[in-house]
């Protein structure tokens, strides 16, 4: 299974870091951002990995990434000018994919579990309950049954779920053919969410569901201490 990283976003919320720098590179404790995400990636056996990037220094990736080796993964790299949502970028992929499931994670997404990708079913979303001290209106909200999620939320003003999804999935490769129709009807954005809306209302997204406190949006400078503190934290208890 190969793995995908979006890495674009213009990092508004993280400004002024974000002016000289693309937020996917700024440091979180002791690494920078994207070697968290891409270790996340390689810890789950998924060592083949497509970095998609939009936005501002693309070439510093290229510098201090390099192929991966040094990370004990294979990185490609794909670029462009337009930032037209997630979902948009996610087509750069498609032939790289070659009709196989995937995995697709965004770059500020930061995890402090293993996940694990194999022998899941597929469309897939990892969950996590919402921390008391977060706010609910920052993400999508789910609901489930015992066997896959039910409902989807984004970022909803009322609060009707205590259950969050995180931005990692498991992916089936039909979902490019389902990008491109959306991309034909949608004057804004696309989101990874209107694509997961469509599985979830054929009722067939699987989850897992992870420990509260296990990931963090790192997208504001808040959360970015956050995570900060949290990685310091666990590598002291080892």
């Amino acid at each position: 299974m190969k793995g995908i990283i979006l890495g674009g976003g213009l990092g508004k919320r993280l400004q002024p870091l974000t002016d000289p720098l693309n937020k996917h590179l700024l440091p979180v404790y002791n690494l920078p951002m994207i070697v968290h995400v891409i270790k996340t990636l390689t810890h789950g056996g998924i060592s083949d990995i497509m970095l998609l990037l939009n936005g501002n220094h693309p070439g510093l990736f290229l510098e201090m990434l390099e192929d991966g080796s040094s990370l004990e993964c294979e990185l490609s790299y794909r670029y462009t000018k337009d930032v037209g949502g997630p979902g948009r970028t996610l087509l750069l992929a498609e032939r790289w994919i070659n009709d196989e499931n995937f995995v697709v994670i965004l770059g500020d997404s930061l995890f402090f579990v293993p996940l694990e990708f194999c022998g899941k079913s597929v469309p897939h979303m990892f969950i996590m309950p919402l921390d008391d001290f977060d706010d609910p209106q920052k993400y999508g909200q789910v609901t489930v049954n015992d066997s896959c999620v039910l409902a989807i939320r984004w970022k909803p003003i009322d609060s009707f779920s205590n259950l969050i999804q995180t931005t990692c999935f498991i992916l089936p490769p039909d979902s490019f053919s389902r990008l491109r129709k959306l991309d034909k009807i949608s004057a804004g954005e696309v989101s990874i969410t209107s694509l997961t809306q469509q599985y979830i209302e054929e009722g067939n997204v699987g989850y897992t569901l992870l420990p509260s406190r296990s990931y963090i949006d790192c997208g504001t400078i808040e959360a970015l201490h956050r995570a900060s503190i949290q990685i310091k934290d666990a590598q002291n208890n080892l």
